[in-house]
């Protein structure tokens, strides 16, 4: 018998070689394949699963033995098995990459969403041989993706439900990109694409706005704020422009370097128009009220003109007749004309302040000497306290001699609330107004005006500001409301209370300020 030769032994260790490199080869596999959370799975051409990595037990519960085959579908959710068993048919048919998302069973019973892949191995030949497949975990990620869309939607309702125009700024790209309702502000085309750059932003500012508004957006992106905000005109398309109130929160580097800045455009421009025109129907109701007040006064006026008139007519005469006796002296004469000159600057200061308090004057508050205003209102507001038997007096104070104030409309407020005081006190035997001023908190000065009348009712209190309430026959209800919406204007308040002792006394207050021309210190 012939003796069987050994290997060569350079044959042997070439050998024990590739067995090393082939178990290394598979070790690195499944390091991979574990590293990567995917089950490695194989098939046979039909579409029969050959093979199944240990991970599938782990993950199911199932042995690997049970998944070959077909019995990888008993762990498929109930309503995914159709749509998965579809889409496997389909690559198997066509030898497309097959790709499908399904819920799994897990050992412990909850559901998981999977993704799996696969693909065909040809021959040489071209027909497929079998199929390499992973399939992994991607229930988080999935959650995740589906978290995101509904922060997205809900983000995009709640821009349509504001009708702002949202902008999100990359400053390093320098690139902003627009909210889809932006076109409402900037009119049809006006951001193409829904991006621009911040020199399209600036050169739709209006000329005057453009320092401001661009500069302090610069500013606080360079600086170390996190909040912006500016109101500024911004033209649209169509060459108007709207209104702009703009807000928006700067993102920075750990370094504090401006990343990105998001924010919204506010369209005030309607707003703006309704405010105007709201301003401009009180402006006429006010001045409504200032002619309904001059007409109740109207014969008083005739009567308190008509004394100095007389008394001009009276002198004038009398001095004519002076003047032609020769041995009347001189003084005499300079007596009767300063009378009747005393007489006709009355009557024109009467008429002077009946004209400007009626007159349609552009409001503006300035500082104003508080004791000269009330003084002047007094005039016309107490011009028949003499017929009436009603006595007042002025108790102001020197410390409180300085407000911002629209002189002719808070002199209407004086006026209303004097006279409402005389009115109350027809029936009285005690007929005594004091009109008084003080320094007040939170530097405010409180005018008051008080009466000695029978006192505002209980029930009426409440509603004593309310429009068209009145306590008057022939009351029109609007002095009240009228002095409230003045005094508010001004930045004060108004109310009413019940003196101690009987009457009434009405407040308000208006914004205190320095001294005209004072010099700092004083």
């Amino acid at each position: 018998m012939a003796r069987r030769s050994s290997p060569p032994a350079a044959g042997i260790a070439a050998l024990e070689a590739e067995l090393a490199r082939l178990r290394d080869s598979e070790r690195m596999y499944r390091f991979s394949a574990q590293l990567s959370a995917r089950l490695v799975w194989a098939a046979n051409s039909e579409g029969r699963l050959t093979f199944l990595d240990y991970p599938f037990v782990a993950l199911t519960g199932m042995s690997q033995q049970a998944g070959l085959d077909s019995g990888w579908y008993g762990v498929v959710h109930p309503d995914d098995r159709e749509s998965t068993e579809a889409l496997w048919r389909h690559s198997l048919s066509t030898g497309e990459t097959y790709l499908a998302d399904f819920r799994v069973r897990r050992a412990d019973g909850a559901w998981r969403m999977t993704r799996s892949r696969a693909i065909a191995v040809r021959g040489e030949d071209g027909a497929v041989r079998c199929w390499y497949g992973t399939t992994e975990d991607v229930h988080d990620q999935e959650q995740a993706e589906r978290a995101r869309r509904d922060v997205e939607t809900r983000y995009r309702l709640a821009v349509q439900a504001t009708d702002d125009a949202v902008w999100d700024y990359d400053i390093i790209h320098d690139s902003i990109e627009w909210s889809d309702n932006a076109g409402a502000i900037f009119g049809a085309g006006g951001a193409p694409g829904g991006r621009t750059t911040i020199a399209w932003w600036e050169e739709r500012l209006h000329p005057e706005d453009k320092e401001a508004a661009a500069g302090s957006l610069g500013r606080a992106i360079g600086g170390s704020d996190s909040r912006w905000s500016a109101s500024y005109r911004f033209r649209r398309e169509d060459g108007s422009y709207a209104d702009i109130l703009d807000r928006g929160f700067i993102i920075r580097a750990a370094d504090g370097a401006a990343l990105r800045a998001v924010g919204a455009m506010s369209d005030l421009t309607e707003q703006h128009r309704t405010e105007s025109e709201m301003r401009r129907m009180q402006a006429e109701l006010i001045h409504v009220s200032r002619l309904s007040a001059m007409g109740t006064m109207a014969s008083t006026l005739a009567h308190e003109l008509n004394q100095p008139l007389a008394a001009l007519s009276n002198f004038i005469s009398g001095t004519r007749r002076l003047a032609e006796k020769p041995e009347v002296p001189r003084e005499v004469l300079s007596e009767a004309l300063e009378g009747a000159e005393a007489a006709a600057q009355r009557a024109g200061e009467i008429l002077r302040r009946l004209r400007t308090l009626v007159s349609r004057g552009t409001v503006a508050m300035v500082v104003d000497h508080l004791p000269q205003l009330i003084e002047e209102a007094c005039v016309l507001a107490f011009i028949d306290s003499q017929a009436l038997g009603v006595r007042h007096r002025l108790e102001l104070d020197r410390a409180a001699s300085w407000v911002r104030a629209d002189r002719i409309q808070i002199q209407q407020v004086i006026i209303n609330l004097v006279r409402n005081a005389v009115e109350a006190m027809e029936h009285c035997a005690e007929r005594e107004v004091v009109i008084s001023s003080r320094a007040s908190e939170a530097d405010m000065v409180e005018i008051s005006v008080a009466d000695t009348g029978a006192g505002i009712a209980e029930g009426a209190m409440e509603s004593l500001f309310s429009q068209f309430m009145t306590t008057k026959a022939g009351g029109m209800g609007i002095g009240l409301p009228i002095s409230r919406t003045i005094v508010e204007a001004h930045g004060g308040k108004i109310w009413a209370e019940n003196r101690d002792g009987g009457g009434a006394v009405f407040r308000f207050t208006l914004p205190r300020a320095r001294r005209r021309n004072a010099k700092p210190g004083l």
